[in-house]
């Protein structure tokens, strides 16, 4: 019998998840598994932060996941391209040099696109840590400068009115941990009094979806740090000197950017997706049109939290909604249930560990400072690269 065709956009946090539940359920002979990503190698993001307190000749190796030898071991097929087009009533997939791809079913985990161009004045040519190139850049201008007035804000997510809850940004957790470590790198170096730390964020509260209790240890944990903290921002523009509010004008010598996102913009205008480029999915992460597309990660078209563990969790339960089709069994699968789940660094060895779903209609809130989460993480990290995403026990 010939295998089915599973074909998976993106090799990152979802994509390789993805991955590893399909070929813990599929064998090769069962199912012919082919990766599309524009990257030859994965990056462990949440690691790029150590932007601002690593060297950077010493950021990037212990975090970039070279795939190659994952790919063979697996037998899996990765093609090195960019996906430019998708017809969802022929079930093929387009991209810039190869032939139009046909699948059996499709997993989408390209994740969002970086819009600098959603500000005027703002562009690639600002810090940022989304990206292993825009990291090294800013790791490049930390060792040149550690004294000014130093800016860290998070551009507006664009997404559909109709998202429920509404939310303003992506992901903060990365703009947080990166002004915490830079607060902690200037102390070790005595500098600090001598800078000045702002946070900027369109949401109304830091740690928009994380519920009041860790909103207000985040704030507190701030506000001991002496970084200001400034909400609701409505960006006017930027130039090389000032970021300009609707309110106010702030100066900075130095700013880094979580820039503005929206949907797959190679998704925009296509018929899976909505108008700003991201996938509606049902709680299984199925298409509510096309029941051979599945999305995971930071391109649902949902509220849900844009980070690595939430695309993991769905990766998990969109492989075994498929699966279950494949095999006809009726054992009742849970759906996903969004929460937010954070290791936010603080410098000198200590996390901040948070875990709610208060913000989605639940009522669970925990928060813990201390070294024990510090530890969690480091070991998460090492165990995530070394096996390639494929974790022993997946969440």
């Amino acid at each position: 019998m010939k295998p089915q065709r599973a074909v998976v956009l993106g090799s990152r946090f979802g994509g390789l998840a993805v991955i590893s539940w399909l070929r813990r359920l599929f064998s090769p002979g069962e199912l012919e598994i082919t990766v599309i990503d524009q990257w030859e190698e994965m990056i462990f993001r949440p690691g790029l932060v150590h932007a601002m307190d690593t060297a950077p000749d010493r950021l990037m190796p212990p975090i970039t996941l070279s795939l190659s030898s994952f790919w063979k071991r697996h037998k899996i097929t990765s093609l090195h391209d960019t996906v430019v087009d998708l017809d969802p009533d022929r079930r093929l997939v387009s991209t810039a040099t190869h032939p139009p791809l046909p699948y059996d079913v499709l997993f989408i985990a390209t994740g969002g696109t970086a819009r600098w161009d959603k500000i005027p004045g703002l562009d690639l040519s600002h810090q940022g840590l989304c990206e292993g190139y825009l990291a090294r850049h800013t790791a490049t201008l930390n060792r040149r400068s550690t004294e000014g007035q130093f800016v860290f804000a998070v551009g507006p997510l664009q997404a559909s009115p109709s998202w429920t809850p509404t939310v303003h940004v992506g992901c903060e957790c990365p703009l947080i941990e990166s002004a915490l470590l830079w607060d902690a790198h200037l102390r070790r170096l005595n500098t600090r009094e001598s800078s000045s730390i702002t946070v900027i964020t369109p949401a109304s509260h830091i740690a928009e979806v994380g519920g009041p209790v860790i909103q207000a240890r985040v704030e507190e944990l701030l506000a001991e740090r002496q970084i200001r903290l400034i909400t609701k921002a409505q960006f006017v523009g930027v130039t090389p000197s000032t970021i300009n509010l609707d309110r106010h004008t702030i100066p900075y010598d130095r700013a880094v950017w979580v820039p503005p996102m929206t949907g797959a913009q190679w998704l925009q205008g296509s018929p899976v997706a909505d108008d700003w480029g991201w996938i509606p999915t049902d709680e299984y992460l199925n298409h509510p049109q096309w029941s051979d597309i599945y999305a995971v990660g930071d391109v649902v078209s949902h509220a849900w939290p844009k980070m690595g563990h939430a695309a993991m969790v769905q990766a998990r339960i969109s492989v075994h909604h498929w699966h279950q089709r494949q095999t006809a069994r009726r054992t009742k699968l849970r759906p996903f249930a969004p929460q937010l789940l954070w290791i936010l660094e603080t410098g000198s060895k200590h996390a901040l560990f948070a875990l709610s779903d208060v913000f989605y209609g639940g009522d669970h809130q925990w928060v813990y400072h201390g070294q024990t989460p510090y530890w969690a993480k480091q070991s998460f990290q090492w165990a995530y690269v070394h096996r390639r995403g494929a974790l022993p026990i997946m969440p």
